[in-house]
């Protein structure tokens, strides 16, 4: 796509972009699906969820890209959206889909508003259960700073509490402990609620309908407002974030709603982050809105502005930060297809390899020769994990001596159970040091010359069933590494723990 077309592809407002969008659908002969949101303002736009399909209903891999989630975050995403219409509508890679969900949050793209009508933030609200919501003592403890009763008060005065704990904390920590989403303030920020949203059951129900029967999924979530200008982080949610990023303490994201759907390979996540402006800025406006929505009214000359201030500090509208976003986002998704399409020869030969194994051992052992021809192991093991009594197994291992298959045993709750089991994440430690923190048997580890670890959680509708686990010298499971297990050995270890199951049915702990 050329500049002028792209950076005309941007609207002013979500009414001018729905109907753009529905329009150039329409022209490009794709049906549309209009979800309209059961609370509805008769002042304000329609709040309606459109979805548009490109790609056959029986297509493998299956790309969901989303806009709105942060409905003051819509007109960005959908310019994005537009151009992805015009490019893909007649090129997708074959056995590809694309879904295009457009105003994921429709009330909060109506209101230009974060959040939706009950002020929970759709980022914060994807949990599995909404039992034992965790609490978050930091937001706690600066609310009445973040979220004053007074908002037209000296600028000063206003905001010294929030400057005062950057000074002392670094703004790295506002972002991660602060604002990394909280249950208990229903009436603060980064709200994540205390029941699952209409936003977050309605796209549970679009990915559904799309991804059922596809082998992967796959989600590009379009955001702005945290970065340097123009430039689009590309944050993987599929893989451990890097030690010290700032999405690495947030979580209940919207992309994780793929694992709502159970399909054969692991899903691609991705949050496309596109920088706007300072940081400060950005906050000040998201508090000024909510300001606004408790103690104010929109429709005034201070409310006007309020709202005005916010849609500027999140979309720029210049035309070298609309190429730029418009590049990177079309780059992005051409990633995503490029990636679900660079597995398949893997996959294939891994197929072929299992196609007549007759026990767990022999699809495990493969299952092990891919794990070194992909990133390398000296110790690998399996371990079967049953949630409803925390228990784990260890079915299979390369080094029966130092780490015999095993009975069932209780899990401790510490840091690995938290990342790995909690939140379904990779574990991974390179180094001796870290080893030691988080697991007993540091000791037999080092003598079998081994620094360095990776525990791969293998998920079943959104739940751990296993972990597939290598070990080698430190500070093996570099970044490469790291990226190749993730991209081919993940999708091979959910086919072999699958298949394995077929062929010796798990056997459940006893009382």
């Amino acid at each position: 796509m050329d500049v002028p077309a792209a950076v005309n592809s941007f609207s002013a407002t979500y009414a001018i972009a729905r109907r753009r969008f529905v329009d150039a659908a329409q022209h490009h002969g794709l049906a549309h699906t209009a979800l309209l949101h059961p609370v509805q303002d008769p002042l304000l736009p329609s709040a309606v969820v459109d979805v548009v399909r490109i790609g056959p209903r029986n297509a493998r891999k299956v790309l969901f890209v989303t806009s709105g989630v942060h409905g003051t975050e819509l007109t960005a995403g959908s310019g994005i959206q537009l151009q992805l219409l015009d490019v893909f509508a007649d090129t997708l890679p074959q056995d590809c889909a694309m879904v295009l969900v457009h105003a994921v949050n429709p009330v909060g793209c109506a209101r230009l508003s974060r959040t939706d009508e009950n002020n929970v933030d759709p980022n914060r609200n994807m949990l599995s259960s909404f039992d034992n919501l965790p609490e978050n003592d930091s937001y706690s403890d600066l609310h009445a700073e973040l979220c004053p009763v007074q908002w037209l008060q000296d600028a000063e005065v206003r905001d010294r509490g929030v400057r005062d704990y950057i000074a002392k904390n670094g703004e790295a920590a506002l972002v991660q402990n602060v604002l990394k989403g909280q249950h208990s303030h229903p009436a603060g920020l980064f709200y994540g609620g205390t029941l699952e949203s209409w936003t977050v059951a309605n796209l549970t129900e679009i990915v559904k309908d799309h991804g059922q029967g596809a082998q992967q999924l796959g989600i590009v979530d379009l955001h702005t407002g945290v970065g340097p200008y123009g430039f689009g982080e590309v944050m993987r949610m599929d893989r451990p974030p890097l030690a010290g990023a700032e999405w690495e303490k947030i979580s209940n994201l919207i992309c994780d709603v793929l694992d709502r759907v159970n399909s054969e390979r692991p899903p691609l996540k991705i949050i496309m982050e596109y920088g706007t402006y300072p940081f400060d800025r950005v906050l000040t406006n998201l508090r000024a809105d909510n300001w606004l929505r408790h103690h104010g009214s929109p429709h005034t000359p201070q409310g006007r502005k309020i709202k005005k201030d916010l849609q500027d500090a999140l979309f720029a509208d210049d035309p070298k930060w609309l190429e730029d976003v418009s590049r990177q986002g079309l780059e992005v998704c051409q990633m995503a297809l490029d990636e679900m399409n660079a597995v398949d020869d893997a996959v294939r030969a891994f197929e072929a390899s299992i196609a007549g194994a007759t026990t767990p051992e022999a699809i495990f052992g493969q299952l092990e020769a891919a794990a070194q021809q992909h990133v390398g192991v000296k110790l690998f093991t399996v371990m079967d994990y049953v949630a409803s009594r925390n228990m784990g197994r260890r079915c299979y291992t390369n080094n029966p001596e130092s780490y015999p298959a095993s009975g069932w045993i209780a899990l401790r709750d510490n840091h690995w159970f938290d990342r790995v089991i909690r939140k379904r994440q990779t574990y991974v430690a390179n180094d001796i040091k870290q080893i030691e923190q988080d697991f007993a048997d540091a000791d037999l580890i080092d003598s079998l010359g081994c620094g360095a670890i990776l525990n791969l959680p293998v998920t079943r509708n959104g739940k751990v069933i296993a972990t597939v686990n290598l070990l080698n010298r430190a500070g093996h499971f570099n970044d490469k590494k790291l990226a190749d297990a993730h991209r081919v050995l993940l999708p091979l270890a959910r086919m072999a723990y699958l298949a394995s199951s077929t062929l010796a049915p798990q056997t459940l702990p006893t009382e």
